[in-house]
């Protein structure tokens, strides 16, 4: 379209969390009552214990966090989990969050767990905790009725994005789907003039889950190395996807806010995004930066989710004996969802959206060819005339606001930070040699992964040259990287690289 008001759109999608547990108390939107909400032990039973919302999110989720299966999500929305396929959305009760969680937490545990353990599931964060979630929600555009397209976990939510199915997953089957439907990059791909990028930490579910769609070296990038240098020079491609770090490793925590782990480094990643837009005022003109949510992660909602239309007719899978059946003809629960450009006033929406929005847009806007990709897609609600269109009433705003990142989790004590930092120095590459590469690792398990990795570094080199310090400098392994143990296999291939005339043999 000719009127198009961004050249750029950019979607952060992060982990496992529902608008009441994100925003449930933030005053905006259709959040939590006063009095709050209520889920008792045995769902629907006043005799039980009772677990009510309240004010106060925990950063770390105790055990592997609530569950988000299908069949646990049942439990939570219609209180038992066996429900038919064709259950109708609008019974259910959400009265199964505690229950879902109680059992979750048994089977982690081994034993029955203890009152405030079970009252994580009901408790929401207080503002003034996720000052960068906050923020946003108060000065741009607050999505209060977005959903995940499954009511179960975050591969099949991740595919709706990407392409509006699930091909019939409800799970996240060990990541292994190979799809063959066709998805968003095509679509952009069969456009003369605009091109798509994934930007991704360690997970990148588009090149995992299709394997069809044609790609080259510009198409899939790590973030740290490339979306700074790629705003700051106007280099940005028509669509990005960013995928958060799920595993952590060296200098990058995890951001993805997939519990059990901390919730603030994603608070980092949103304000590093959205830092470097609004530092390129040329970029952040034509750019529209959208983050939501993939699922609920099995945390607290109180807004039932409405009905659909199934994108394809293809059934829920039933081929491994922990399914249960499932026909696309629901939504999964209530997300957060953000659109921020300085073009929007701060603003409630509470149009129905889903994940298969946020294609069907993209399509709808860019009149890409082949058209919409299934039923989920071509009937969700579309962004493109409230926020994608220029329009003569449109006021670009200078009062956007610096956002204030929250302390981030430290949980190395002062001995334990020295020996970190100065572990840098025991690297045979004297550039390596930088106290930077571990600003960012604040946890026990990564140092120390850290740390067992520098020295195993320094002792494979030390081995592949003799001893030598300046020729090991010089060493390279191109086909293994370090890890946390010495590898022979590796000494022999730095040992290879040694410049004619400085090789010696290597036991």
């Amino acid at each position: 379209m000719a009127n198009l008001l961004f050249d750029h759109i950019i979607v952060l999608m992060l982990e496992n969390r529902s608008f009441d547990h994100i925003y449930g108390y933030l005053g905006l939107g259709e959040g939590l009552k006063a009095s709050g909400m209520v889920n008792y032990l045995t769902p629907g039973k006043s005799g039980t214990q009772a677990f009510r919302t309240r004010k106060g999110g925990d950063y770390l989720a105790v055990g592997d966090g609530p569950s988000h299966s299908l069949k646990e999500v049942n439990l939570q929305l219609f209180g038992n989990t066996k429900q038919p396929a064709s259950v109708a959305a609008a019974t259910a009760k959400l009265n199964g969050f505690a229950a879902s969680f109680r059992t979750a937490l048994f089977e982690k545990f081994k034993r029955e767990p203890t009152s405030n353990e079970i009252q994580q599931v009901m408790n929401c964060f207080d503002p003034t905790q996720l000052p960068v979630l906050t923020s946003l929600a108060q000065n741009f555009v607050l999505c209060d009725h977005w959903f995940a397209d499954v009511p179960g976990p975050t591969m099949p939510n991740r595919a709706f994005v990407h392409a509006a199915t699930s091909q019939g997953y409800t799970y996240n089957a060990s990541w292994k789907p190979k799809f063959t439907c066709d998805t968003l990059y095509d679509r952009i791909s069969a456009q003369p003039g605009l091109c798509w990028r994934v930007y991704y930490f360690d997970l990148n579910d588009v090149l995992e889950l299709y394997p069809n769609v044609k790609s080259d070296p510009t198409n899939h990038v790590l973030f740290e190395q490339n979306f700074l240098s790629d705003v700051a020079g106007d280099t940005l491609p028509t669509y990005s996807f960013i995928t958060p770090a799920f595993l952590g490793k060296n200098h990058i925590t995890i951001n993805s806010m997939h519990a059990p782990a901390d919730v603030r480094p994603a608070e980092k990643l949103i304000a590093d995004v959205y830092g470097a837009l609004k530092s390129n005022e040329q970029v952040w003109k034509k750019t529209l930066l959208v983050i939501t949510f993939d699922e609920h992660g099995g945390y607290y909602d109180h807004v039932v989710p409405p009905s659909t239309v199934s994108p394809d007719g293809i059934p829920g899978r039933l081929d491994q004996s922990f399914l249960v059946p499932f026909d696309f003809k629901r939504l999964g629960l209530r997300v957060p969802a953000l659109l921020i450009s300085p073009w929007f006033p701060a603003a409630v929406d509470s149009t129905v959206y889903s994940h298969s929005t946020i294609p069907g847009s993209v399509i709808d806007a860019f009149q890409l060819p082949g058209g919409f990709l299934t039923a989920r897609d071509e009937n969700a609600n579309k962004l493109t005339q409230k926020y994608l269109l220029s329009s003569a009433n449109r006021t670009w705003r200078t009062n956007t606001p610096d956002l204030t990142v929250p302390v981030q989790p430290q949980a190395l004590d002062a001995m334990q930070r020295d020996i970190l930092d100065g572990s840098v120095n025991l690297d045979p590459h004297p550039d390596m040699r930088d106290a930077k590469r571990t600003r960012d690792i604040q946890d026990l398990a990564h140092a120390t992964d850290f740390v067992r990795t520098q020295i195993s570094k320094h002792l494979e080199h030390r081995f592949a040259s003799g001893g030598r310090a300046r020729l090991a400098a010089k060493l390279t392994a191109e086909n293994q990287l370090p890890s946390d143990a010495v590898s022979p296999a590796r000494v022999a291939e730095l040992a290879r690289s040694a410049p004619k005339g400085t090789r010696r043999k290597t036991r």
